[in-house]
């Protein structure tokens, strides 16, 4: 343990202890943040270099699933602040909404022509809809705290 001041005083190294702990914590929307733009990166580079395919189609679709993604997450914060005590509930109606979207889009895109869309497709559904659901899950722990 590090004390800048004194190190005799018990009361200064939990005060100190305790600053550090709260430092180290990450910020939820951070974490969604980095984690939707490191799914970006993994995806677009094996779209890229791997499979070798047209990068016009995956950004198109990224932002689709930007906009849409920011929409939920807004959906769930206005959610919070109205009714929290409905806010898993609506989450499940959210990742619904998200699915017929996600199967509109892929339609629009013609998803159907590139091998292996099935993986284009599923895959970042299911990571960003865990990233929904675990925002949503820091938001209901969050109320429960207070």
């Amino acid at each position: 343990m590090i004390n800048i001041k004194s190190w005799y005083n018990p009361i200064e190294k939990v005060y100190f202890c305790d600053q550090l702990k709260y430092r180290m914590k990450i910020n939820p929307n951070i974490l969604v943040v980095i984690l939707f733009f490191l799914t970006f990166l993994v995806h677009f580079s094996l779209w890229k270099f791997v499979f070798h395919l047209d990068e016009i189609i995956i950004i198109k679709f990224y932002l689709f699933l930007s906009v849409m993604f920011m929409m939920m997450i807004t959906l769930v914060i206005l959610i919070n602040r109205v009714a929290p005590q409905f806010l898993g509930l609506s989450v499940i109606g959210l990742i619904l909404l998200k699915f017929g979207l996600m199967y509109l889009i892929r339609k629009k895109l013609n998803f159907e022509v590139i091998p292996g869309y099935k993986f284009h497709f599923i895959m970042p559904y299911f990571v960003l809809t865990a990233l929904l659901t675990y925002y949503a899950i820091k938001l209901i722990n969050h109320d429960k705290k207070q």
